[in-house]
């Protein structure tokens, strides 16, 4: 399996929008990996990556004085744990690719399509960037 970019996940920062495709080619390689040391490599990237683009997006949702700012943050450190146990798991050799697979997909999907699309509907109906 392997997750596609289009245009339906833009946000209408550039930046971003960009972060979030490369989100997508990290989340892509995660999926390929097929030995521990490619997913803890994968996992790793993942964690450094994620954290970077949380912390630009999150920057730009503070100088925006983005009203759901507190939720938004909530929900990007409760991703960040989740991968921390993922890399956990791989450690431990306790990670089930299946779950690896639905996790990454329904967390990157679901994230840009609710929490990001909010934040696109408030930079689009007029916030000064």
């Amino acid at each position: 399996m392997s997750l596609e970019w289009n245009d339906a996940f833009k946000i209408g920062n550039v930046e971003i929008d960009a972060q979030h495709q490369q989100l997508f080619s990290r989340v892509n390689d995660f999926l390929a990996a097929k030995t521990k040391a490619k997913l803890t490599a994968c996992a790793m990237e993942m964690f450094r990556y994620t954290r970077e683009h949380f912390a630009h997006e999150e920057s730009l949702m503070k100088s925006l004085k983005y009203p759901a700012l507190a939720d938004h943050l909530a929900q990007h450190n409760d991703l960040l744990s989740l991968l921390s146990e993922v890399a956990g798991n791989i450690a431990k050799d306790t990670i089930n690719c299946d779950d690896l697979e639905a996790f990454l997909s329904h967390w990157l999907l679901g994230h840009i399509a609710t929490s990001d699309q909010s934040l696109a509907f408030y930079v689009k109906s007029g916030a000064k960037q």
